[in-house]
């Protein structure tokens, strides 16, 4: 049976309510309460009752709330953001993509200058100085292609641009920008610049002021000791279906992770074996085996340090995890990404068949 609220209690779920609608309502350009019976109002709908949900527990479970409005409008915001991320996969790709390039490139960096920003990106000399106008990510967001034409790049897909030519693309909008921006408005801009669908959907959400309340999320709880178990196991069954599967599956499986759904990020990561104690890297590297011919090319893609000490090179290596399709397919000697990226599809849908087989077993 549920606790009925206090007048408190019922006084701040009315605030947070409306300062949730508020928002949900501004950031589909819908009105909730409207005849309107499109595919976007009742997304909104969606939206919405799924941020009235977490609003009724914070409450129900005495959380400490300072700032009712705030606290609303966070939740509110995430609950877009969710929404949109799972509708347009396309746009948190392309996130990863730009996250992995800013780590990799010397002359880029990400940075954080206040946790609530987020990721800062810009040259890596940039990093003290004041963060671009807002205006000009706006124009850029709207029209991509105002920046020079010589950066522009010469292919529309931007799993096609290699290294060099985001290197040109990424200077021709910081010089139109005159300073950093988060990444999320970097990607937004790049999205619009290749249609990548729901760019500026994100862009609306990410550039948008004034909701009154800081953008923090609620903290999340530590999972209990049964669940994280459950979750070391379910890892260490992958781990050793993986060392079962054939190589030309197990590199672009591990190499460049597919990611679940429940783990909310843009890729997933290798490093997972090693971190919950399922494998080391030295197992690890056994298992993707890179001959010295690999070796050479990833030490001049990734621009590593040469090393004569073999031992050395996997290590390298490691910190420049996941890698690009692309590179994937030359050290494969494979013609396309696409070729990669069916390989990996392969790989997951023996892993789910083989997992899902060992479960009913175990059930029994």
């Amino acid at each position: 049976m549920t606790v009925p609220f206090t007048d408190e209690q019922a006084g701040f779920f009315a605030r947070m309510d409306a300062k949730a609608r508020e928002i949900v309502e501004k950031r589909f350009g819908v009105h909730l309460e409207s005849a309107q019976s499109g595919e976007k109002h009742q997304a909104a709908w969606d939206v919405y009752q799924n941020a009235t949900v977490k609003i009724l527990k914070a409450i129900s479970g005495q959380a400490g709330i300072e700032d009712p409005s705030a606290y609303a409008a966070t939740v509110a915001r995430n609950s877009c953001r969710d929404y949109w991320r799972i509708h347009n996969p396309g746009w948190a790709d392309l996130k990863g993509r730009l996250s992995r390039f800013f780590r990799k490139q010397p002359a880029w960096a990400l940075w954080q200058v206040d946790e609530q920003l987020g990721w800062i990106c810009g040259p890596v000399e940039w990093k003290e100085i004041p963060l671009a106008e807002g205006a000009r990510v706006s124009e850029l967001t709207e029209q991509p292609r105002r920046i020079r034409a010589s950066a522009l790049p010469k292919l529309e897909l931007a799993d096609q641009l290699d290294a060099f030519a985001w290197d040109r693309l990424l200077r021709g909008i910081f010089e139109y920008l005159g300073g950093p921006i988060r990444l999320d408005e970097l990607v937004s801009i790049a999205g619009v610049l290749f249609g990548v669908q729901g760019s500026r959907e994100m862009a609306f959400d990410e550039l948008a002021t004034g909701d009154n309340g800081a953008s923090w999320d609620p903290p999340a709880p530590e999972p209990p000791a049964d669940v994280r178990l459950a979750i070391a196991q379910e890892i260490r069954g992958v781990w050793n279906e993986i060392k079962t599967m054939p190589k030309r599956w197990v590199l672009p499986f591990l190499l460049n992770p597919p990611v679940t759904k429940r783990e909310g990020a843009e890729r997933g990561e290798i490093a997972v074996f090693a971190a919950s104690g399922v494998a080391t890297i030295a197992e690890i590297e056994s298992l993707l085996g890179f001959t010295d011919q690999q070796y050479a090319v990833l030490t001049v893609e990734l621009r590593l340090e040469s090393d004569p000490d073999p031992r050395l090179r996997f290590a390298a290596v490691w910190n420049s995890l996941p890698l690009e399709d692309l590179l994937i397919a030359r050290l494969m000697g494979l013609d396309s990404a696409q070729k990669v990226i069916n390989l990996r599809m392969v790989a997951k849908n023996h892993l789910a068949r083989s997992l899902r087989g060992e479960k009913k077993l175990t059930s029994r």
